[in-house]
């Protein structure tokens, strides 16, 4: 969280905050566009917006398009919707393991709905 607020103050100019899974309310990410650092297993925020964004996450493995991506070495860029205002958004930045969110990041945000980074 803290690498992806450093790159954005330095593409962006603009500090983002960075909130813990357990700190953040509905209400707080109710108007704003959201970034979701780590799977749903290890992030409580993400797993209680999962549903609500389309994400199939449980444990380690994703499923998008019908396929299942339970690999290791596989991680998850996924854009949607924020489900409590249309004119936001949220980034969930997630692999099947901590290197691989830390390298999903640094691979760089292709202009897609979802990205499978192997």
């Amino acid at each position: 969280a803290e690498q992806i607020q450093s790159d954005l103050l330095d593409s962006y100019e603009s500090a983002v905050p960075i909130y813990k899974d357990f700190e953040v309310s509905d209400d707080l990410l109710r108007h704003r566009d959201v970034i979701f650092v780590g799977r749903p297993e290890a992030n409580s925020a993400l797993a209680a917006w999962a549903a609500r964004i389309g994400l199939d996450y449980p444990d380690a493995a994703f499923h998008i398009d019908g396929a299942v991506h339970a690999s290791g070495r596989e991680a998850l860029l996924l854009a949607a919707t924020n489900p409590f205002d249309p004119a936001h958004m949220v980034l969930v930045v997630a692999g099947n393991s901590a290197l691989r969110t830390v390298k999903a990041w640094n691979a760089g945000l292709p202009d897609a709905e979802h990205v499978i980074l192997k």
